[in-house]
């Protein structure tokens, strides 16, 4: 279902707010890394980050998921 909605949005330039895997630089204080965020989803893909006003507990949930994701994507980078 949520690969059709997504495709929906490109195809039909929608300018839709979809929550995607985006590359981060910066947004919500995070680097160099794909993660899930709100995001303006258009007929070329990600128009922006819709960077919204976390409190401090869900900012510390979310660099929480940030390092997990990065811890595992070190250890592939090791097996390689």
């Amino acid at each position: 279902m949520g690969l059709v909605r997504l495709t929906k949005a490109i195809l039909h330039n929608e300018h839709s707010i979809l929550t995607v895997s985006a590359y981060l630089e910066g947004e919500f204080g995070a680097n160099d890394i794909y993660i899930g965020v709100p995001a303006v989803v258009n007929r070329n893909g990600i128009e922006k980050i819709i960077e919204l006003q976390l409190n401090e507990e869900e900012m510390k949930k979310f660099q929480h998921s940030v390092n997990v994701l990065q811890e595992t994507l070190d250890a592939v980078k090791d097996v390689e």
